[in-house]
């Protein structure tokens, strides 16, 4: 579900709570705590990437996609965000948008890695799921 963070603030008591919140599926709770992170380190790509994401699955979608924007500012090789915000991009309709971040996935972690995996097998479901008549030629 959610990656690891890999900023310097893991022993940071309310970021810590905030992500176990997050991965509770306990969204709304987190909310406060990752603001109360970010107020104190606006450099914080983790705290952003879990802010939006907790916001994107509360049905926020814009102010998830302004925080994941952040997030990749902050870190633009941060996985987490890129494969969140790929995942949106998939829930707005925009599968090509999704797949840019699929491929700087892709240069990311040539091997493979579970935001990259996790992606793919996103996008490939959203296919499945799409009409036939709608498959050849999206907006």
């Amino acid at each position: 579900m959610i990656d690891n963070p890999t900023s310097e603030v893991t022993g940071d008591a309310e970021f810590l709570a905030a992500e176990q919140l997050v991965k509770e599926q306990r969204f709304e709770e987190a909310l406060p705590l990752l603001k109360q992170v970010l107020a104190r380190d606006p450099g914080n790509a983790d705290a952003y990437n879990y802010l939006a994401f907790s916001q994107r699955k509360l049905g926020r979608l814009e102010e998830a996609f302004a925080n994941y924007v952040r997030a990749l500012d902050l870190d633009p090789d941060h996985m987490g965000a890129r494969e969140y915000l790929g995942e949106l991009y998939l829930q707005l309709g925009r599968r090509d948008k999704a797949e840019e971040q699929l491929s700087r996935l892709m240069v990311l972690c040539p091997l493979g890695c579970e935001a990259r995996d996790d992606l793919a097998r996103a996008i490939s479901e959203s296919r499945r799921n799409q009409p036939p008549e709608a498959r050849d030629g999206l907006p």
